[in-house]
């Protein structure tokens, strides 16, 4: 305690250094009869200020255990680069939203005019889909077969709602924009003055680079609305069990994808049991009202978007593809790039390609029940629930995209929520992993929209930088593998279990 004290006193005494003391239930510089005094462990109380939470506020893990060390707190102040006096928290915040607004501004402009029409889903097929169903009573997902669950029917409905036929498009943009603030708020507005909230800045900084490193495929798909639905849900998680595990159900049934996450948190925590309550709520959310008041609806169309799946071809833009892509660009024979109008995809076929395209639903299946295998492993092994469940969240979504037939320029925007969960929970290793993704980010707005044509064509550096961009997200899955085991092993054991 004493060493405590002395580091405390060395201190510069500014209002910007934060107490390095933990807090106790009374308020900082009061005693126990709440009169006005020192510091409990010996600074002057005009120079120690503690603004973070209650609990273990200015600590660290060691700190918070036995006073030992200065919080990475107060390193990251002490040794950071000062800044001028008008840079303040708010006015950070106050950027960061700024910036995503004008992202999503940027590339609204953008999907207006460029030739790709990256807003195509958007204006053609989901306002379509609606349309259709009004003029012929039957409703996708319901009363016929959907690619999507058939909860993805009621962002379309809601952007129809808001800006009509006329106004489709900027509506769409809209809806994304307030849920992604929404999001937003909750990583940055909350306790914006805690310890541990410049943490959550700069992942909202990163958010916001990756937002406009792939460009406006993250805004013009039915996984644009699911994106910060999974963010809230897990920044949620370890306070708000059942909220978080109704979220990531009701996100899958938007898109599939959220089930990565929800899986990876069955497995590691221990009051699994609130997830399973939240996603029956959620299941029942959805179903209940079709079931009891839409006549005409059968199981078959309700599952029809994962059983619809086995007939589709190999995507051009996925992993395995993308091989076969690239063997066309250096001269390899009997491959033929076309567009499925039925499915409204670029598909590859030639040698090999239904037996890999059959293969690679049922072998997603294999590799993901083999991951949760893995981890049930890692966490009796002494794996941290810090370490252990972003890096298992990031090889399920990994493998969701690699081990996949479809490979979608829209998927990589669930590296995001991973991403921002990892920066928060194993900040010091997922700041490579968030590198990574920013690359990944840019390599696919090349792809996408801006060089599709050529990717198509096989002309051979195209090709090559898809590969390249799937190459990196496989390098994401095995660093993601290699980090779940424990770095001490079974010696080591410290599971903090939720």
């Amino acid at each position: 305690m004493g060493r405590l004290a002395a580091q405390c006193r060395s201190a510069p005494a500014t209002a910007r250094d934060p107490c390095i003391h933990r807090r106790t239930r009374q308020r900082h510089g009061r005693d126990s009869r709440g009169r006005a005094g020192a510091c409990a462990r010996g600074c002057p109380s005009n120079s120690c200020r503690d603004r973070g939470p209650a609990g273990t506020a200015g600590l660290g893990a060691a700190g918070a255990a036995g006073f030992g060390t200065v919080s990475a707190e107060v390193s990251r102040r002490r040794f950071s680069l000062a800044r001028p006096k008008w840079f303040g928290v708010n006015f950070e915040i106050a950027l960061i939203w700024g910036a995503m607004a004008l992202v999503h501004l940027l590339y609204g402009w953008v999907g207006s005019w460029h030739a790709s029409v990256p807003f195509n889903d958007v204006t053609s097929v989901y306002r379509g889909w609606l349309d259709g169903a009004i003029e012929s009573g039957s409703i996708p997902g319901i009363h016929e077969p959907f690619v999507y669950p058939v909860a993805a029917l009621l962002p379309m409905w809601l952007t129809d709602l808001v800006g009509g036929h006329e106004h489709y498009t900027a509506a769409w943009i809209i809806i994304v924009l307030v849920l992604n603030l929404v999001a937003l708020w909750w990583l940055t507005g909350r306790n914006r003055h805690a310890v541990g909230a410049w943490m959550r800045r700069a992942a909202a900084w990163f958010w916001v680079a990756f937002m406009f490193a792939i460009g406006p495929i993250g805004l013009g798909r039915i996984d644009s609305i699911t994106v910060p639905i999974v963010i809230l849900a897990l920044l949620t998680i370890r306070q708000r069990t059942m909220g978080a595990g109704f979220a990531m159900t009701f996100g899958a049934w938007l898109k599939i994808w959220p089930a990565a996450p929800f899986a990876a948190a069955f497995v590691v925590f221990r009051r699994r049991w609130r997830l399973v309550i939240g996603a029956v709520i959620a299941c029942g959310v959805v179903l209940l009202p079709i079931m009891l008041f839409v006549p005409g609806w059968s199981i078959e169309n309700l599952a029809s978007f994962i059983t619809g799946q086995t007939g589709r071809g190999l995507q051009v833009e996925s992993f395995a593809a993308s091989i076969l892509l690239m063997m066309k660009a250096f001269g390899a024979q009997g491959y033929f790039v076309g567009f499925n109008r039925e499915i409204l995809t670029t598909q590859i076929s030639g040698p090999g390609t239904l037996l890999i395209s059959d293969v690679l639903t049922p072998l997603m299946f294999i590799v993901m029940a083999a991951l949760l295998v893995y981890a049930v492993m890692v966490k009796w092994a002494g794996s941290r629930l810090a370490r252990l469940f972003p890096s298992l969240t990031m090889a399920l979504v990994t493998t969701f995209i690699l081990v996949n037939k479809v490979g979608s320029p829209q998927f990589f925007v669930w590296l995001a929520p991973v991403v921002i969960i990892g920066l928060l929970w194993d900040g010091r290793w997922f700041r490579w992993i968030a590198l990574i993704a920013l690359i990944v980010a840019g390599l696919t707005q090349i792809i996408y929209p801006w060089y599709y044509g050529w990717v198509t064509a096989a002309i051979p550096w195209a090709a090559f930088t898809l590969l390249l961009r799937n190459l990196l997200v496989l390098g994401l899955l095995v660093a993601s593998i290699g980090r779940m085991w424990p770095a001490g092993g079974r010696k080591s054991r410290a599971v903090v279990e939720a």
